[in-house]
């Protein structure tokens, strides 16, 4: 339970405990007593007259009182908590109104009181400096943080600065055969699948400690270490990938099942750091980061549908999660504005979580690796060729595969880093 919900529930008890002290005393007596007379010249009741039923006044002014609460707490605009209780007061003339035609005696006094000194209550609450802190919070992350999260930066009686320089991580997961999918089908049946995807996607992520900074038909982008300051970023973002493996292959098959596509899905994660802060115009504003690690996770994410990867880190996240995760090495890579050549990796799983066979495999293709890269081609097939196990597809395995096989036949030996095993990133 979030603090405004606290706050509401305390004021709802506070509110009805006078009134039912009120009814137990018989305050109201003589009001529902003047509502009877007055009903009784205004309209034509049924045969035996009103009777009254208490458990309906305490069931409709406790009602009143926790959502007049509630929404004055929540609701930001002054005007339209005043047309609550407006309206509330209306509502509850009415069914007094009503329920008299139907041989029902009920008292409107009650209710009202109680949607007004409630409604008063929450509207002292939300205009307190926290109360509208958390209003305009609401705007910018909710949705983009779990409950949980947005709860702990509210919370915070001194929020970390969210306009500022700090590494993060950032998790591309994108569409990577988007195109493809949106051929060959009507723009309902894509818009349902790309949402879909989406809401597949974002759910998860989010329920595990995102932030979704961006997300559109092709992609979704989350940030680690932002805007709550996690010095585990990395490793937080590499635990949750391990489980996201799993979560993506749902989503595929249920694509297939749903509207008969094969969807290839790509994840890719850099670590870096970014100047965070508020970004856009006017509605279009929101809290978000700039800088090459952004661009450089999803240029990585990208690389999956060469390779037939399912999840690539950066060296850096690499760096930061390598006693905690099974990996091996695709290529050297060369981000945009940099000349220094960096490694690409492949996440596997967790740390030892891989089965003895795995790891083997995992071992012999490191190796086949590093024995292309020197030249030695022949090592490497051998290398590559241990690394297969039997019965299971492994595409990465079978484009180093090719690249070796190919190099044999043309004969020729790749120089130490060249193109050949090493790749320049174009700007996006």
């Amino acid at each position: 339970m979030n603090r405004n919900h606290a706050a509401a529930m305390f004021i709802g008890v506070l509110v009805c405990i006078p009134l039912l002290a009120l009814y137990h005393f018989g305050f109201f007596k003589g009001t529902a007593d003047w509502f009877a007379t007055l009903f009784a010249r205004g309209f034509v009741l049924p045969p035996g007259g009103l009777k009254q039923l208490v458990w309906l006044q305490y069931g409709y002014y406790t009602l009143m009182a926790f959502t007049s609460a509630w929404v004055c707490i929540e609701m930001l605009s002054q005007w339209r908590r005043l047309a609550f209780l407006l309206g509330g007061t209306f509502l509850t003339v009415t069914f007094s109104c009503v329920m008299a035609m139907s041989g029902i005696l009920f008292e409107p006094v009650s209710g009202s009181l109680a949607l007004w000194f409630a409604g008063i209550a929450g509207i002292a609450i939300g205009g307190t400096v926290d109360g509208y802190r958390r209003h305009v919070m609401r705007e910018y992350f909710v949705g983009r943080l779990s409950a949980r999260l947005f709860e702990e930066l509210a919370d915070q009686n001194h929020p970390a600065k969210m306009t500022e320089r700090r590494e993060i991580t950032v998790l591309t997961c994108r569409l990577l055969n988007h195109a493809e999918l949106s051929t060959g089908i009507e723009a309902p049946q894509f818009e349902e699948l790309a949402t879909h995807f989406q809401r597949s996607v974002t759910e998860f992520l989010i329920a595990r400690g995102a932030y979704l900074d961006d997300c559109d038909a092709r992609q979704v982008r989350v940030f680690f270490g932002f805007p709550l300051t996690d010095e585990h970023h990395a490793l937080h973002a590499v635990q949750v990938a391990a489980v996201l493996r799993t979560q993506l292959a749902v989503v595929m098959r249920e694509i297939e099942q749903r509207f008969g596509k094969k969807a290839q899905i790509g994840v890719a994660f850099s670590t870096g750091p970014a100047v965070c802060g508020l970004f856009g115009v006017s509605h279009f504003e929101s809290f978000s980061a700039i800088g090459d690690v952004i661009d450089f996770s999803a240029q990585l994410c990208g690389l999956n549908a060469e390779y037939g990867s399912k999840v690539l880190i950066s060296a850096r996240t690499f760096a930061l999660v390598k006693d905690n995760a099974e990996v091996r090495p695709m290529e050297m890579v060369c981000a945009p504005g940099s000349s220094q050549m960096s490694e690409v990796y492949e996440l596997l799983a967790e740390k030892g979580t891989l089965h003895e066979q795995e790891a083997r495999a995992r071992d012999a293709f490191w190796q086949g690796v590093v024995q292309y890269r020197k030249g030695d081609l022949k090592q490497a097939l051998e290398s590559f060729k241990n690394a297969t196990i039997e019965g299971r597809d492994d595409a990465p395995l079978k484009y180093f595969t090719d690249r070796v096989e190919a190099a044999l036949k043309e004969k020729t030996v790749p120089e130490k880093e060249t193109p050949k095993h090493s790749r320049k990133l174009a700007a996006t």
